[in-house]
């Protein structure tokens, strides 16, 4: 388990404790400021601004300023398969938020709604910021039909935090991205901010045997992967995983025609113990 599961996760991982979902948490001193910021009217001009500072101040891993010291700290976020995204819903109360992804606003590419925001976000953003009428309210149910189409369609779920507190570590919304368009995404690959997009708890191993009895032209998986994990060796015909480069995003078994492909505990590697 990560560093905050051994905390925050009593027995399970992080995202997927009730106690880290309770209505007073959301409010309590050390998470009440990202849930405003998030719900609130400066929600996108910091994010963007925050944006650009990244490609500031991240070139330097030595810097010392408050947005470097924020994205190691506070706001991180963590790679999740599919499973665990509808687990994490079934904690989550009524209604959730639908809207567009600041990070490609940032980088000036096409929209997509693919940031989905819990309560209390979801709630106060439409009092709060009534000009964004392009935003959708979603039920429970049409919040995990979205988590299936994202899968299918290829973008990463990553789940992310109000700040970490001796009280808690509670989930604010599930992002959806690639990471050549996620800013936390791209300051992890780049310059290898840890928290700013932290590995999920799994790693993908394949079954030599029916990866073999798979893909007859080029591997339908390879693409899905975000990180440079799969490899393909043309001798064999055959995938394999690097496991050091693995996020556990499960994305390549939705590829697999063959069923080649499936997840396991990151622990079951010793050398990923402490690989995050």
């Amino acid at each position: 388990m990560c560093k905050y599961c051994a905390e925050y996760g009593n027995g399970t991982k992080w995202y997927l404790n009730p106690e880290n979902y309770r209505d007073e948490l959301f409010h309590a001193e050390g998470h009440d400021n990202t849930v405003k910021m998030l719900g609130g009217a400066g929600k996108n001009t910091l994010e963007t601004g925050g944006g650009a500072q990244a490609d500031v101040v991240m070139s330097d891993l030595f810097n010392t300023g408050y947005f470097s010291m924020h994205v190691e700290n506070a706001h991180g976020g963590q790679i999740v398969p599919l499973e665990d995204a509808l687990k994490i819903l079934d904690l989550c109360q009524e209604p959730f938020l639908l809207m567009n992804c600041s990070c490609r606003r940032y980088y000036g590419r096409t929209d997509v709604k693919r940031c989905l925001f819990f309560w209390p976000v979801a709630k106060t953003a439409i009092k709060e910021r009534p000009w964004e009428n392009d935003t959708e309210i979603l039920t429970k149910e049409e919040a995990k039909n979205f988590e299936r189409d994202c899968d299918k369609k290829g973008f990463l779920h990553s789940i992310w935090h109000a700040g970490v507190n001796s009280d808690g570590i509670p989930s604010i919304v599930m992002c959806h991205c690639t990471a050549a368009d996620c800013v936390p995404t791209k300051l992890r690959i780049d310059y290898g901010t840890m928290n700013s997009q932290r590995k999920g708890e799994y790693v993908s191993i394949i079954d030599p045997l029916k990866c073999k009895d798979g893909c007859t032209s080029y591997p339908a998986c390879q693409h899905r992967c975000q990180f440079g994990a799969m490899k393909y060796s043309p001798a064999d015909r055959i995938m394999y995983v690097d496991p050091q480069l693995c996020f556990g995003c499960g994305l390549c078994r939705t590829a697999c025609p063959t069923g080649a492909i499936r997840l396991v505990d990151r622990t079951t590697f010793p050398s990923l113990v402490d690989n995050w």
